[in-house]
């Protein structure tokens, strides 16, 4: 399935009426096919399935997503200095 957004171009706060007229304007650009804008225009007029495609398909092309960085420094282990019987419970 492609993001239903991209095949009828809208952004992610369309309307129920964007959404119907959007069906016209992407039969008429015949980047995708009849089914396929059928298959978006489904999938964003019901309400579970738009929140589906929400979430499997987020929008971020107008927005700066930055690198999450942290402070935290790991310490290297050493793994010779490890014991293998420690946790045996066996023994």
């Amino acid at each position: 399935m492609k993001n239903p957004y991209k095949v009828l171009n809208l952004s992610q706060n369309a309307t129920a009426a964007e959404i119907a007229k959007s069906q016209i304007f992407a039969l008429r650009a015949k980047k995708y096919s009849m089914k396929e804008i059928t298959e978006a225009q489904t999938t964003l007029r019901k309400p579970s399935t738009r929140l589906a495609a929400d979430f499997t398909f987020p929008i971020l092309d107008e927005e700066v997503v930055e690198h999450v960085t942290t402070n935290y420094k790991s310490k290297p282990i050493d793994f010779n200095s490890i014991s293998a019987n420690k946790y045996d419970s066996l023994k």
